[in-house]
């Protein structure tokens, strides 16, 4: 079943080129828009959601570190052979043989799309339906299973989960960060205003 579907989802690469370079342009700019999607987290909300926001912002970044984390001891201990070393696939961007399982892009995507779910955050859906999207880029272009990117949202999902549950032991390593940012910048006018002084009352 899972080579299946995915036969199924990467037949359709080759045949229309605009849809090529899409789903090529969407899994080659993942790690682009998460650092647009944090700074977007951390600046952009108004003064009265800021603090929550960048809390969001924070617990996201813990959630892809566990996730990738656990990932990278998964492919210690496992290999899986990607679907253009197993067969003959359309492959659309080059990729190092490693193990396909689980999917570091999943995994990185769906840590952010589950914290933001999990924090109820205004744009949890977009996000959501974004790593969606990127899931099925990753076995569009053939790089990966749908196996690999359903091992990717469960690590995550579990990832995003305990660091959530364990907000309050973290507390102290969310302050040391706000700490860190303060120092840096508040001798820079653009981004004193962002400063996180008392702020861990109005999450």
């Amino acid at each position: 079943m899972n080579y299946e579907i995915f036969q199924w989802i990467n037949g359709w690469s080759g045949h229309f080129s605009y849809l090529d370079k899409g789903m090529i342009f969407i899994t080659n700019s993942v790690p682009y828009v998460v650092i647009a999607l944090m700074l977007f987290l951390w600046f952009i909300a108004n003064k009265e959601k800021r603090a929550e926001k960048q809390y969001t912002a924070i617990y996201a970044v813990f959630s892809c570190l566990l996730g990738l984390f656990i990932n990278a001891i998964l492919h210690l201990v496992y290999y899986h052979p990607r679907p253009f070393v197993a067969y003959h696939v359309h492959q659309l961007i080059l990729h190092p043989a490693d193990s396909s399982f689980v999917s570091d892009h999943s995994v990185l995507v769906f840590s952010i799309a589950c914290t933001m779910v999990l924090r109820n955050d205004s744009w949890k859906y977009p996000v959501l339906v974004w790593a969606i999207i990127v899931g099925i880029s990753r076995i569009f272009v053939g790089v990966h299973y749908p196996a690999d990117v359903i091992g990717g949202v469960l690590i995550s999902y579990g990832a995003s989960i305990f660091v959530m549950q364990s907000s309050k032991k973290l507390e102290p390593l969310v302050q040391v960060v706000f700490y860190m940012y303060d120092r840096v910048t508040k001798h820079i006018p653009f981004l004193a205003k962002y400063s996180h002084k008392n702020l861990s009352q109005e999450r």
